[in-house]
């Protein structure tokens, strides 16, 4: 039988491109400062080494975010691999995970800047809990895939194999939420972790290939 989501995923992925690309577009040094002391030719050596230093919570933030990114395309595109055709309510939905994946440069960007500061509780919060809406929205786009009887997955697409998927992200979802409550209390760890939760969807995304 054949697919009718082509569309539809070579737009995700466009949308799923540009949201990888503006996620570098903050990285880089301010010179304004610099050229406001001397001119820029008269910075040293150590001068430089300091703003290079003091661009890595960027740098951090925009690693993980990239990972957390290549891995929801990773699982979007293998759930699309399974399915024959679409819905209205499902590219609703799609459409609103895009636009959330495309506003990941936002807290990504906000984590960077407030990393290691007196606002950085905050930023932590703001960042895990967007991480939060994203599982959500997952959660709910596999619900909704499913929610005709399977009858949207290809027919030789195995019931297990769509309930192991399901699972998996609502497992994803409440260790998300969890990370969250954590970032009231230990802010820090609660960061670690999110960071850690690459190694969660890498393993899920490995084994749907299963």
């Amino acid at each position: 039988m054949e697919k009718d989501t082509s569309r539809i995923e070579a737009f995700s992925d466009a949308i799923f491109a540009v949201a990888i690309t503006l996620l570098a577009l903050d990285i880089g040094i301010d010179i304004k400062d610099m050229q406001a002391a001397h001119p820029l030719s008269a910075t040293t050596n150590s001068e430089l080494l300091q703003q290079l230093k003091a661009e890595w919570p960027k740098i951090f933030t925009y690693f993980n975010s990239f990972a957390a990114v290549l891995l929801m395309w990773m699982s979007h595109h293998q759930i699309f691999k399974l399915l024959r055709t679409t819905s209205s309510k499902l590219i609703l939905i799609n459409g609103l995970l895009l636009l959330i994946i495309a506003m990941v440069p936002f807290p990504t960007k906000t984590l960077g800047e407030f990393l290691f500061t007196s606002a950085q509780k905050m930023a932590i919060i703001f960042y895990t809990g967007y991480s939060v809406i994203i599982a959500s929205v997952y959660v709910l786009f596999i619900q909704v895939a499913k929610s005709r009887d399977n009858s949207l997955f290809l027919p030789n697409t195995p019931v297990q194999k769509i309930n192991r998927i399901s699972r998996e992200l609502w497992i994803g979802f409440l260790l998300n939420v969890f990370i969250f409550i954590l970032a009231f209390f230990i802010p820090l760890a609660a960061l670690l972790l999110n960071f850690c939760m690459w190694v969660f969807w890498a393993s899920t995304t490995r084994t749907r290939n299963d």
